[in-house]
């Protein structure tokens, strides 16, 4: 191989690592410093409250812990280089709460001694809460020759929309449904016993909760 040849691709592979490089352990002339942005309206520091027409119960949340891995291949001249894959995962604890809204009608009616409520669809309370404090980085990989690809941010921005589609899923729905169920007995044991045409129902009345679908 030409001597020109040899001295080029030592540059490119000097040139990567001194990109790769994240803290130098020589000293720069160059620093940096944070500055105070401008242009931003001094307004969006102010919360907003809105209003939920009829208001929601909360009736059930389900808690749990999950991987959230991401994989991404370099490519060289539009071609993907896959025996060189950067992988990247956060472990996220999350808490899924779900509701019912108060404002859509609850047919009820009382037969054979036996109160029945037809309620609406369990909502997840969008987006799902993250503990912050308990997110760890998980296991990851890189090709010490290429340029971080970005995967650790893309799986860190994974997490919500994952969450949420964990959230609406049939399968969760109804691993809360039975905890819902009861919740919603309980609200209807206090509520409905205060109404005036259930004011000759016993206290201890059998409640049925029914959900759509049931």
């Amino acid at each position: 191989m030409k001597k020109w040849a040899i001295v080029a691709i030592a540059a490119i592979l000097l040139a990567f690592l001194l990109f790769r490089l994240k803290e130098p352990d020589f000293p720069s002339l160059l620093g940096k410093e944070d500055v105070p942005e401008e242009g931003i309206p001094a307004d969006v520091d102010f919360p907003v409250a809105v209003e939920v027409k009829g208001g929601m119960l909360e009736v059930a949340y389900v808690t749990g812990r999950k991987v959230f891995p991401k994989s991404q291949d370099p490519e060289i001249l539009g071609k993907s280089v896959s025996y060189c894959r950067e992988k990247a995962s956060w472990i996220a604890p999350y808490k899924i709460t779900y509701r019912l809204r108060l404002g859509e009608r609850w047919p009820i009616r009382y037969r054979n001694g036996t109160l029945i409520a037809r309620v609406p669809e369990l909502e997840p309370s969008l987006p799902v809460a993250i503990d912050s404090k308990g997110l760890t980085e998980g296991a990851g990989e890189s090709c010490w020759f290429f340029p971080d690809l970005g995967t650790r941010q893309k799986a860190l921005k994974s997490i919500s929309p994952a969450l949420a589609r964990i959230a609406n899923s049939s399968k969760t729905k109804d691993f809360a449904r039975e905890k819902a169920r009861k919740t919603v007995t309980q609200f209807l044991r206090t509520w409905a016993f205060n109404q005036d045409q259930y004011s000759e129902i016993s206290p201890d009345t059998k409640i049925v909760v029914i959900f759509p679908g049931e």
